[in-house]
C-alpha cells in the first residue's frame, strides 16, 4: 500500500495550504494568527498527513497514535495534546478530505448559473478523483472499522453523516436546479450518496486491477454510471 503514496508530504503540504488559504480570505476580518496559531496549525497538518499515510499503508485498526506521531517527528505526548483518541484523529482527518475538495467543488458550481454546466462540471470533477486513492482507501478504512465495531457504529455513522448530509443537501439543489422537488429531493441524495461510494469502489479496485482498469478505461467507466446516476 505505500507506494499509492507517491509524495508522502503532499497532504502535509496541502493541509496547510488550506489553513493558509483560510486566513489570508479578508472577508472573514480575521486577526492574524499568532506564532502559537501557526505552531499549532503546523503540528495538526503533520499529523494529519502522518496519519493519511500510516491508515493507508497499513489499516485503521492496525495504526498506532503513537505510530502516527513519530512518523510526523514528534512524541507521544504532542499527538495526544491535539487529539483525544485514534477515532477523533480519524475524524479530523475525514472533515478536512471532504470539506477542503468540497469546498472547492462549491465554488465552481456556484459560479455556474447553468444547471446542464454545473452537472458538465460535477462530472469532470469526479473523473479527477480517480487520481487520488487514499481518499477511497480512507473512507473504505473507516466504514469497515464502523461495521466491525456495532457498540461505536452509531456514534460513527453519525458523525459521518454530520459531516456529509449538509453537503449531499446543498449540492443536490445545485446540481438539479428546477428538477429538484420535495417528492425527488431524497432521491436525488441517495443517488449521490450512491455515486460516491461507486467511485469509492471503482479506485480500490483500480489499484486492485491495474491492468484491467487504468486510468483512460476507468474514467470512461466512471462516465457511463454518472449518466445513471446522476439522472432524476
Amino acid at each position: 500500500m505505500g507506494a499509492i503514496l507517491k509524495n508522502p508530504h503532499r497532504h502535509e503540504r496541502e493541509a496547510l495550504n488550506c489553513q493558509f488559504r483560510r486566513l489570508e480570505m479578508p472577508q472573514r476580518h480575521e486577526p492574524w494568527p499568532n506564532k502559537h496559531e501557526l505552531r499549532t496549525a503546523g503540528t495538526r497538518a503533520k499529523l494529519l498527513g502522518a496519519a493519511s499515510q500510516l491508515f493507508t499503508e497499513q489499516g485503521f485498526e492496525n495504526t498506532q497514535l503513537e505510530q502516527v506521531a513519530a512518523r510526523a517527528g514528534y512524541t507521544r505526548g504532542a499527538i495526544y495534546a491535539h487529539y483525544a483518541s485514534k477515532e477523533d484523529l480519524f475524524l479530523e482527518l475525514l472533515r478536512e478530505r471532504i470539506d477542503r475538495p468540497l469546498a472547492q467543488l462549491r465554488i465552481v458550481l456556484k459560479s455556474e448559473p447553468s444547471t446542464a454546466k454545473r452537472l458538465k462540471k460535477f462530472r469532470k470533477w469526479i473523473s479527477n478523483q480517480v487520481t487520488d486513492p487514499t481518499w477511497a482507501i480512507l473512507t473504505l478504512e473507516f466504514k469497515l472499522y464502523a461495521l466491525r465495531r456495532p457498540s461505536a457504529r452509531a456514534k460513527l455513522q453519525g458523525m459521518y453523516d454530520l459531516l456529509c448530509e449538509s453537503n449531499g443537501q446543498e449540492f443536490a439543489k445545485m446540481l438539479f436546479g428546477e428538477r429538484l422537488f420535495k417528492s425527488n429531493a431524497l432521491k436525488a441524495r441517495r443517488r449521490l450518496a450512491l455515486l460516491g461510494a461507486a467511485l469509492n469502489g471503482a479506485v480500490v479496485e483500480s489499484k486492485f486491477r491495474p491492468e484491467l482498469l487504468p486510468r483512460k478505461p476507468l474514467q470512461r467507466v466512471l462516465n457511463d454510471l454518472m449518466e445513471a446516476f446522476l439522472r432524476i
